[in-house]
């Protein structure tokens, strides 16, 4: 199970069409202000180191609607952590940030934590372990690199020349790299994951691989508190399916993960 894809939990209305020209297009309305902001300020900055993004083909400023570069192929959970992407995600991180642009604001408020413990009625146990993540989580949002905030393999796609192409911006913000890598592996993952998933960014962006396992542990646990109070505050109907998969698994996903947090 793949539960990381936060923006498609956004209010926007996505269609997909073909325009008078015989172009498939994807038409997204009304967008966030962030989302919005990024393809007209961000956008044209990115591509020129290659960090890419759908072609914005028009805009409607009053209606907030972008008519955007249909992406043809799906990346797949399997291929979401390959290379070009990795790559990809280290040049976003390290491009300096401008004052001037709009980002979403990342956080993990205590109210948040208590709302997803209470949906979630985990073991006390576990509950311990998730409280802890929540009180060790501001190095997640006190970098100042560039993230795109919803990395999941259902934001990927390919042209047909093979490039990889990220899209849904609305989450665009700043803050630490594990927020974008975390949610390139599968489910929850594993300590041994995380660990092979950060030596192979550091390939890209040179780091402390130890830390930046521990840090997709507790990016993992935020994403968690994310998903459950995102989907209930907004009434969504996969709400009783992610919160059901949650209670089977988080227990001893947290046991395993309280080892290097």
């Amino acid at each position: 199970m793949t539960t990381e894809n936060l923006a498609q939990m956004g209010a926007a209305r996505v269609v997909k069409r073909v325009d008078a020209a015989g172009i498939t297009v994807i038409e997204k309305a009304p967008v966030s202000k962030v989302e919005y902001a990024f393809y007209h300020q961000v956008a044209p900055e990115l591509h020129g180191v290659e960090i890419l993004t759908p072609a914005l083909l028009a805009a409607d400023p009053s209606a907030r609607a972008l008519t955007l570069e249909a992406i043809p192929y799906p990346v797949s959970q399997h291929n979401v952590a390959s290379d070009a992407i990795l790559s990809m995600l280290a040049r976003l991180h390290r491009f300096a940030p401008d004052k001037k642009w709009h980002y979403h604001t990342h956080r993990w408020p205590e109210a948040q934590l208590e709302l997803s413990l209470q949906l979630l009625a985990l073991p006390r146990e576990a509950a311990d372990v998730l409280r802890r993540c929540q009180r060790d989580s501001d190095s997640l949002f006190a970098e100042a690199g560039l993230i795109s905030g919803d990395s999941n393999a259902g934001n990927w796609g390919q042209r047909e020349n093979g490039e990889f192409v990220l899209f849904d911006w609305e989450r665009f913000s700043t803050g630490h790299p594990v927020i974008d890598l975390a949610p390139l592996i599968k489910g929850m993952g594993s300590p041994e994951e995380y660990q092979y998933l950060a030596m192979r960014y550091c390939r890209f962006n040179r780091r402390s691989e130890n830390n930046l396992a521990r840090e997709i542990a507790l990016a993992k646990a935020w994403i968690v508190s994310e998903v459950i109070t995102l989907l209930h505050d907004r009434q969504k109907a996969d709400f009783p399916h992610f919160q059901g998969w949650y209670r089977r698994y988080l227990p001893d996903w947290l046991r395993e993960v309280q080892k290097i947090i």
